[in-house]
């Protein structure tokens, strides 16, 4: 029984995003390759913008509380505006 409900909460997590790649995405191959190259995209963002909160919060003192809330709103913003900069990136490649 758990394999025919995994797969009936799959279908009912994704029927949405599914049937809008089939009916707008799916039938171009040219859309397909900008899909993935987006995702590729913001998936570097988030790597490059994880990989700088973790060093700053390795470099810092995890005992100053401040400190730490101040470096969650930092990698916040900082996430924000690197993944702005890769979408501005990508538009300039496309």
């Amino acid at each position: 029984m758990t394999p025919a409900i995994f797969f009936w909460c799959t279908f009912i997590a994704f029927k949405l995003a599914l049937g809008l790649f089939l009916f707008t995405i799916a039938y171009d191959l040219l859309h397909i390759i900008i899909l993935v190259s987006g995702a590729f995209f913001w998936l570097m963002s988030l790597l490059f913008s994880s990989l700088i909160w973790f060093i700053a919060i390795k470099a810092s003192d995890p005992q100053d509380e401040l400190l730490q809330k101040g470096l969650l709103i930092f990698g916040m913003m900082f996430s924000v505006l690197l993944q702005e900069a890769f979408r501005f990136l990508y538009y300039r490649l496309l």
